[in-house]
């Protein structure tokens, strides 16, 4: 049986000194955020993803989203798809079998396409979507579900791109075929949820080591659910509940003491124990059972958006804070955040692994969580500017990404996640962000 550790298509990569087929790219003299932006860069929103100093602008952004669009749309095959996914191992050793998971990398770029500003009525993302309804209407996997799931709702906010709908700040609305579409994967996706959560359940797929679900597919799973919440098709609160604590089993029990730069007061220090999360708490491979950035990171967003969720957006802040977890959940992001500090990595995902690597997947799942969070320091680190460059210097001459470290096609997979992260695809999905939810303390006696 393939075991795909596709990180929410779930994926990630390697650090190389050189990319294939491209030079690294030469740093340039700092400059600030809002050099290089002009009238003629209405759309170009690269500038505000960063503050303080950095080594590179919002045109350079702005040149290598550009750059590394065009390559993916060239990818595109003669049907629409953007071929089928490989596992790159097995469960017991070997390498991974036959392509299982044909959705996923087309649902994947067709989503990374819409969040880069591609409309909906271009060719290429029509075809994208075309060869979806004819073949994958209804996909196999949870994975390929959550992951058409995202690029349906995604639909939604291609169609409020014009300056006029800008302007009037219209909010995203979901319609025609792409709602009914989206209606039926919730559905389906609730449907194929185990306990708490979800694996990849494929059909007809043997059970797995570890339990019947992981962070990494509930974390995609989650995503989407949440796109489609936004979308007001909502689901079951028992079912984020379930995502929560889930979510929270994935957290280590304990950790070493950490002071960092606190995320609610910059000017201040807090002290948190650094506790990260895994793929599956307590499995024996070192790539499922101890603490990962990008897992930690997908925990984190897992937590906030339950949290967001289940007090309706923060209507119901004082209901929440009264509940005998809050105070957990509030020092569970606390300590995650630590995590990262301590284990903090611009590029190479933080963690012991040794097959599953998923570097650029790691920087895709701390912008979901930094978003989400509304957070732009991790401890001390800007880490927009810090991992946008590290991106910056890795982009191909051709524009795409491979590090060759997440799952097959490697180049598509690492292209998409570094896009989406560049163009901050997660930003704005919280109408506010809040990384306390309410309350800025997580007493240490309900620790």
């Amino acid at each position: 049986m393939i075991k795909l550790r596709f990180l929410p298509l779930l994926f990630v990569v390697a650090l190389l000194g050189l990319i294939a087929s491209g030079a690294v790219m030469p740093t340039p003299a700092p400059v600030h955020a809002e050099e290089g932006e002009g009238d003629d860069a209405d759309d170009d929103d690269a500038g505000e993803f960063y503050e303080e100093e950095t080594t590179f602008s919002g045109k350079q952004v702005t040149k290598a989203i550009d750059k590394g669009v065009a390559w993916l749309r060239k990818k595109q095959g003669r049907n629409g798809s953007w071929g089928g996914m490989k596992g790159n191992a097995t469960y017991g050793g070997g390498q991974g079998g036959n392509e299982q998971y044909q959705a996923g990398p087309t649902a994947l770029a067709v989503f990374t396409l819409l969040k880069c500003k591609q409309p909906l009525k271009d060719p290429v993302v029509k075809k994208g979507f075309d060869y979806l309804w004819k073949h994958h209407k209804k996909p196999a996997s949870a994975y390929e579900v959550s992951m058409l799931l995202l690029a349906c709702t995604a639909t939604a906010d291609a169609s409020k791109m014009s300056r006029t709908l800008k302007k009037k700040k219209a909010k995203p609305k979901l319609t025609g075929r792409y709602r009914q579409w989206a209606g039926k994967l919730v559905d389906q996706l609730v449907d194929m949820r185990t306990a708490r959560g979800w694996r990849y359940n494929y059909a007809g797929q043997q059970a797995a080591p570890g339990g019947p679900e992981d962070l990494s597919s509930t974390q995609l799973a989650a995503l989407a659910l949440f796109a489609a919440h936004r979308m007001g098709i909502k689901v079951k609160k028992k079912v984020w509940e379930d995502i929560l604590s889930f979510s929270l089993d994935q957290q280590e029990d304990d950790g070493p003491e950490v002071t960092y730069i606190d995320p609610v007061d910059p000017k201040n220090k807090r002290t948190a124990r650094s506790r990260g999360f895994a793929y599956i708490k307590g499995q024996e491979h070192p790539d499922e059972g101890q603490a990962t950035g990008g897992m930690t990171a997908c925990g984190l967003a897992n937590v906030e958006m339950a949290r967001f969720i289940i007090s309706e957006g923060g209507k119901k802040r004082d209901e929440w804070n009264k509940r005998p977890d809050a105070a957990k959940v509030q020092t569970a992001i606390f300590d995650g955040i630590a995590w990262l500090e301590k284990n903090w990595s611009p590029f190479e995902n933080p963690g012991k692994r040794q097959m599953n690597i998923y570097h650029v997947y790691w920087l895709y799942a701390l912008e979901r969580a930094m978003d989400l969070l509304d957070l732009r320091r991790v401890g001390s680190h800007f880490w927009y500017n810090e991992m946008g460059q590290e991106l910056l210097n890795r982009q191909a001459s051709d524009g795409h990404w491979d590090t060759k470290t997440t799952l097959t096609p490697t180049d598509t997979c690492d292209t998409c996640f570094a896009l989406l992260f560049l163009k901050r695809a997660t930003k704005g999905s919280i109408p506010f962000g809040s990384v306390t939810g309410g309350s800025e303390e997580a007493p240490a006696d309900n620790r």
